[in-house]
């Protein structure tokens, strides 16, 4: 099954750390904008001294980064097959 991020989830975000959520490259357009946003939210945090925001929200991005990644990879092999 594969899933959008959440818009309406009271979670925060909660799958983007889930280590069983799939998602596909009709997707990527709104990851990369949820990982724009959360980019902001570390900035944000960091600035305000909130560590323990920063260090959820890096989760988040680092899970975001490795997703775009291997959706990123898996269309380029994909275009070169």
């Amino acid at each position: 099954m594969r899933t959008p991020v959440q818009k309406t989830c009271p979670h925060a975000n909660a799958c983007l750390t889930c280590p069983v959520f799939i998602t596909g490259p009709e997707f990527l357009p709104e990851l990369r904008e949820q990982h724009t946003r959360t980019l902001t939210l570390i900035d944000n945090a960091k600035s305000c001294g909130h560590t323990r925001m920063t260090e959820m929200n890096q989760q988040v991005a680092d899970n975001l980064d490795r997703m775009i990644g291997e959706l990123e990879d898996s269309q380029e092999d994909e275009n070169a097959g």
